[in-house]
C-alpha cells in the first residue's frame, strides 16, 4: 500500500469555500490592498480575524514568513554589529532573514525536542548578542518560558519563527505571541495557506508602526489610507505586501484552522497511542504543549538502525525519511563568510562566529520524519501501526 506522504495541510483544506471567495476579489478587480474600482479589504479583514484569533493587539500581513522575520528583526532595531542565536536546524530562510538586517546569526545547539537547547543559550551569549531566533520546527513549539526568562535576564530581544507551527500552543498560549514578534508563514505546506504569504504578530506598538512603515516601502500609512512619505516620520523600506486575493483565501483557511488541527492531532494520535513507546522513542516535547502535529519523528540510538528502520519503512509503502542531510551552518556563506556584494556584507561588519552543535549532528542522522499527511484516511493510520509493529518484532 502506498500510504500518502505529502506535507500540504492547508492545502487539502482548499475547497468552495475559498473559491468563492477568490471569485468575489476577482469580479472586484480590486486586488491591491490599498487602491481598487469596488474595494473589498481582505487583507484588512484577515489581519483582524487574525488579531483575534492571536489574541495579540497587532497583525501584518506580509509577503512570505522569511519578510515577516526581517520585519520584525528590523522593527526591534536588530541590525550591522548585531548577533542573534537561532538553531542551525531549519530552513536557511530563517538565517536569511537575520543576515539580510546586516546581522549574523550565532548557531546553537539543539535539545531532543529538535527546538534550540535553552540549557545551551545562556553558555551562548557575548557581547554582540542583542536577540534570540526562537524556531519552532515541524509544529513542536521551543520552550517559551525558560527562553523568555533567559531573554529577560539578559535583556534580549526574542522573535519567534512561527513558519512551522501555526495553531500550536503553549498551557494554552499561542506559539508566536510569546516574544516581542512572531512571524509566520502562509506557504503551501504550512497549517493553512494562501499558496505564499506570511504575517507579523506583536503587542508592541512602536514596533508594529516601524514595521508597517519598513513594509511599505518606509511609507506612513493612517487606517485604510494609501501611505504618504512626506510626513516627518518616515524612513526607507521594501515592498512587503500581499495581495487581496492572497488575503481572502487566507481568511477562509482560518476558519477551519480548529477542523485542520483536531484532525492532524487525530491522526498522531491513531499511531502513537498504538505502538510500544519503550520500543519507538517518539520526538520529545515539555509539559503543556500542544503541538500542530505536521510530523512523526521517531528517535533511533545510532544512524545505523535509523537508516535500517527507513529502508525498511520505505519498502512498505511508507515514507519516512531524514529531515536533512546537514545543518545550515555546514552551508557555504556561513563556512566560506561569502555574500551576494563584494564587499561580503554583513560579515564585513558584523562578526560571524563559528560554534559546534553536536547534538544537532548526532540527531538529523538518528531521526526518521514522517509528514503526517491530511489525506490520511484510517486504513492508512492501521496500515502505518501495523508496519511499525512489524519492524519492532523483527528487529
Amino acid at each position: 500500500m502506498k500510504i500518502p506522504n505529502n506535507p500540504f495541510i492547508g492545502t487539502h483544506y482548499i475547497g468552495r469555500k475559498e473559491i468563492n471567495a477568490a471569485k468575489k476579489v476577482l469580479k472586484s478587480k480590486s486586488l491591491f490592498r490599498y487602491d481598487g474600482p469596488k474595494m473589498l479589504y481582505k487583507t484588512d479583514e484577515f489581519e483582524e480575524n487574525m488579531r483575534k484569533y492571536l489574541k495579540v493587539k497587532h497583525v501584518l500581513a506580509c509577503i512570505n514568513g522569511g519578510s515577516a522575520i526581517k520585519l520584525s528583526f528590523i522593527a526591534n532595531g536588530i541590525g550591522p554589529g548585531d548577533e542573534v542565536l537561532m538553531s542551525p536546524f531549519t530552513f536557511i530562510a530563517s538565517a536569511s532573514s537575520v543576515l539580510a538586517c546586516g546581522a549574523v546569526p550565532k548557531f546553537v545547539d539543539i535539545d531532543s525536542t529538535m527546538n534550540i537547547d535553552p540549557d545551551q543559550i545562556e553558555k551562548n551569549i557575548g557581547p554582540n548578542t542583542k536577540a534570540i531566533l526562537a524556531i519552532h520546527m515541524q509544529g513542536q513549539p521551543c520552550n517559551m518560558p525558560k527562553i523568555m526568562k533567559i531573554a529577560k535576564k539578559h535583556n534580549l530581544i526574542v522573535v519567534e519563527d512561527t513558519a512551522q507551527a501555526f495553531g500550536s500552543e503553549i498551557n494554552g498560549k499561542k506559539a508566536g505571541t510569546f516574544g516581542s514578534c512572531g512571524a509566520f508563514s502562509l506557504q503551501a505546506g504550512k497549517t493553512i495557506t494562501c499558496g505564499e504569504g506570511g504575517f507579523l504578530a506583536t503587542n508592541d506598538n512602536k514596533v508594529y508602526e516601524l514595521a508597517k512603515m519598513y513594509h511599505d516601502n518606509g511609507g506612513y500609512r493612517v487606517g485604510r489610507n494609501y501611505p504618504t512619505w512626506s510626513n516627518g516620520k518616515t524612513i526607507f523600506g521594501e515592498n512587503f505586501k500581499i495581495t487581496e486575493l492572497q488575503s481572502t483565501i487566507a481568511n477562509e483557511q482560518l476558519k477551519k484552522i480548529d477542523k485542520i488541527l483536531a484532525k492532524q492531532r487525530k491522526n498522531y494520535n491513531a499511531i502513537v497511542n498504538n505502538i510500544d513507546k519503550d520500543f519507538y522513542h517518539i520526538r520529545d516535547g515539555f509539559k503543556g504543549v500542544s503541538s500542530v502535529c505536521s510530523s512523526l519523528a521517531v528517535e533511533f540510538k545510532t544512524a545505523k538502525e535509523c537508516s535500517k528502520f527507513i529502508e525498511f519503512m520505505n519498502q512498505n509503502g511508507i515514507g519516512f525519511n531524514y529531515y536533512c542531510t546537514d545543518l545550515i551552518s555546514s552551508y557555504d556563506t556561513f563556512t566560506k563568510q561569502q555574500s551576494w556584494d563584494k564587499t561580503n556584507f554583513p560579515y564585513n561588519i558584523s562578526k560571524y562566529t563559528k560554534t559546534k552543535c553536536p547534538n544537532a549532528e548526532s540527531l538529523i542522522k538518528r531521526v526518521a520524519w514522517f509528514n503526517l499527511s491530511a489525506e490520511l484516511k484510517p486504513k492508512h493510520l492501521k496500515y502505518i501501526v501495523k508496519k511499525l509493529k512489524e519492524y519492532q518484532n523483527e528487529f
